[in-house]
């Protein structure tokens, strides 16, 4: 799925992958989706996939996606992190993002995490923020 970054009129792209055991390495695949040109409209479907903290990291470098103006993120139950969370909060560096959702029920992301997150409010164009937070020790 990672090499669909190379198409190059790709602009809108929806895949849900709940209960499939992506992971962190599958996670960071899935960043590769940055490098597409023309992609602009992004939601990844993750649930139940044990992503992580790394899996987080790897996924905060989609704010690398030159064309990237709206973004979702489903990750609900994957165990991210305050570390995890930290890393999302760097979505508010995407440059032409203006719609995110992420959603992060039934993780581990914390004060300190939802403290980090809150720095979205930040972004220079995000004018449509929607966080999910429920269940987070």
């Amino acid at each position: 799925l990672s090499l669909l970054n190379d198409a190059p009129s790709l602009h809108t792209l929806a895949l849900v992958l709940d209960n499939n055991n992506v992971g962190g390495d599958g996670a960071r695949a899935l960043s590769l989706l940055k490098d597409a040109p023309s992609l602009h409209t992004l939601a990844l479907w993750l649930n139940n996939n044990n992503v992580g903290d790394d899996g987080a990291r790897a996924l905060s470098l989609l704010k690398d996606a030159p064309s990237l103006h709206t973004l979702a993120l489903v990750l609900n139950n994957n165990n991210v992190g305050g570390d995890g969370a930290r890393a999302l909060s760097l979505l508010k560096d995407a440059p032409s993002l203006h719609t995110l959702a992420l959603v992060l029920n039934n993780n581990n992301v914390g004060g300190d995490g939802a403290r980090a997150l809150s720095l979205l409010k930040d972004a220079p164009s995000l004018h449509t923020l929607a966080l999910w937070l429920c269940n987070n020790n």
